[in-house]
């Protein structure tokens, strides 16, 4: 697997330097333009919330990205030095309360194949985020 580390303040003027990586790794993975699309939309809501949640909108804290590619898989751990979220505490709302926000998580889990929490070594969360090429989804 290809990879590619990349380190940003907690601000969201860095958000299109972050979707462009995103989106040259998507290319490199082989997916097409409505694929990364959707992966745009899963990792752009991951890094505004570690930005809002995670530093509560501090906009010089780190945010590590480490990217991983190879054809047909597209792999992206987001690495904050904030607190650990509990996955179990993150619940989106109802789909039908119709009202902003909220949403972000149920968000994600559509649109990627993993969605995974974990607190690592500095307190923080680490939040990975895969998705495969349909044809790819039993092999890792």
């Amino acid at each position: 697997m290809n990879e590619v580390r990349c380190t940003v303040p907690s601000d969201t003027a860095y958000l299109p330097m972050v979707r462009a990586m995103v989106t040259e790794g998507a290319r490199l993975a082989g997916f097409d333009p409505e694929t990364t699309h959707g992966i745009l939309l899963a990792v752009t809501e991951a890094v505004t919330n570690v930005i809002r949640h995670a530093y509560g909108g501090e906009p010089d804290q780190r945010i590590d990205l480490l990217l991983g590619t190879r054809p047909e898989h597209f792999r992206l751990d987001i690495v904050d030095y904030g607190h650990f979220v509990d996955p179990s505490k993150i619940a989106s709302r109802p789909l039908d309360d119709l009202r902003p926000g909220g949403l972000g998580v149920h968000l994600m889990k559509s649109i990627m194949d993993r969605v995974e929490y974990r607190p690592n070594a500095h307190g923080g969360t680490t939040l990975t985020l895969e998705k495969h090429a349909p044809a790819a989804k039993g092999s890792s």
